[in-house]
């Protein structure tokens, strides 16, 4: 019986000396607040990626074939990024990722678009048109082009500028 008041003796003293006033705890409330918030919204370290080569078997298992266009980095033939009117997709790290095109951007050759949106990235294609050589007797439109890609925090993570060939 005696443990228990003892007990709460000691709380109430230990409470006594630490009064805040309302001013007081709002200030600190807020300070505490404001730490919260700024780890929340702090992005990790920035991690760039390179984008792999999208193969045959990857444009098959995706049905990437039709009207699109495809951007390849330097003097590299293998695609990097392949964009259509709907939807792009870049392979990273073995997986093909697929971004939805965002409607109200610029339109591209082959009915593509300036930007691409994903869960966790972001695309944005840049074509210079005026460079462009001639149309084949096969419909393809060959240009220079500039791709960023960008990770939920806004920063680039990729950019790579290089071939671009448009058409079926």
């Amino acid at each position: 019986m005696r443990l228990p008041l003892i007990v709460c003796l000691s709380a109430a003293l230990a409470s006594c000396g630490d009064e805040l006033s309302e001013a007081e705890r709002a200030e600190r409330d807020r300070a505490v607040v404001e730490r919260v918030r700024e780890v929340n919204e702090a992005a990790p370290p920035l991690v760039e990626v390179v984008p792999e080569p999208i193969l045959y078997p990857d444009m098959e298992a995706h049905d990437l074939f039709g009207l699109a266009c495809s951007y390849a980095p330097g003097t590299s033939m293998g695609a990097r990024v392949i964009a259509r009117e709907a939807d792009a997709f870049v392979k990273l790290d073995g997986d093909v990722i697929r971004f939805a095109a965002d409607p109200g951007s610029r339109e591209l050759p082959a009915k593509s678009r300036s930007l691409y949106n994903g869960r966790e990235y972001s695309l944005r294609l840049d074509i210079i048109e005026k460079e462009a050589e001639a149309e084949t007797e096969t419909g393809v439109a060959f240009f220079e082009g500039t791709v960023w890609l960008r990770d939920r925090w806004d920063r680039v993570i990729y950019q790579g500028t290089g071939a671009v060939n448009c058409g079926a």
